[in-house]
């Protein structure tokens, strides 16, 4: 096993080429890594199939995560980790990557590693690795229900709200423009009564002058002649 003593950054100098990350990635990181479990001890297992891939860039924060689950789960002895830093020590010595990887476990085998047990210790860590990254997504479809999912609901109700006020102004401009024509009947009533009641009132003057009039006259007439 490794010693206890820079343990991690050993495990970091086996794996990781120190390059500058993303600033925005290593925010989120933060913010998704702080919400994953600590690891736990899982049994070995062979991996499930097939390199790993992405469209991303490494980022340290999440390297840095990933690699502290491997070192919490570091095997006792001499295993896939102690093989690999063996790999790395004789890489200039040795260029041929074949000859490397002999070399190495010959020297690993004076340890007692066999080769079942250097691919079931290395599959040990693929298997840390797949419960972080399930650990990750889960976390990560929490951040989503969270930021994302609300505000979705947030602005389906504002879509609704807007869908209820446009059907509201639709109603009113209806009843709008039934008050309207309603407006437009009532005044024409309005002016036909207005001539109605004027050529009602011209005919009782006339009849009233037609009448008035003759009986006028006879006063007039009966006082001048009786």
């Amino acid at each position: 096993m490794i010693e206890t003593s820079g343990m991690f950054n050993k495990i970091k100098s086996l794996f990781v080429v120190q390059e500058p990350g993303n600033p925005k990635a290593a925010e989120n990181a933060e913010t998704i890594g702080s919400q994953v479990a600590k690891p736990e001890h899982k049994p070995v297992s062979a991996p499930a199939g097939g390199l790993a891939t992405s469209d991303g860039m490494p980022d340290p924060k999440f390297t840095e995560l990933l690699l502290k689950s491997i070192e919490a789960n570091n095997i006792e002895g001499f295993d896939y980790l102690e093989y690999k830093n063996s790999l790395s020590s004789i890489a200039n010595v040795i260029p041929d990557e074949g000859m490397r990887y002999k070399s190495a476990f010959e020297m690993a085998k004076t340890m007692g590693l066999t080769k079942e047990k250097l691919i079931q210790s290395a599959s040990h860590y693929i298997d840390v690795l797949t419960s972080e990254d399930k650990k990750f997504k889960d976390a990560l479809q929490n951040q989503k229900a969270k930021q994302i999912q609300g505000r979705a609901d947030q602005l389906a109700a504002i879509e609704k709200s807007i869908q209820d006020k446009q059907q509201m102004i639709e109603k009113l401009s209806k009843e709008i423009e039934a008050s309207k024509a309603q407006l437009g009947e009532v005044k024409k009533e309005i002016d036909g009564a207005i001539v109605k009641i004027d050529v009602t009132n011209q005919q009782f003057v006339s009849s009233y002058n037609l009448v008035y009039n003759q009986i006028y006259e006879d006063i007039e007439k009966i006082k001048k002649n009786i």
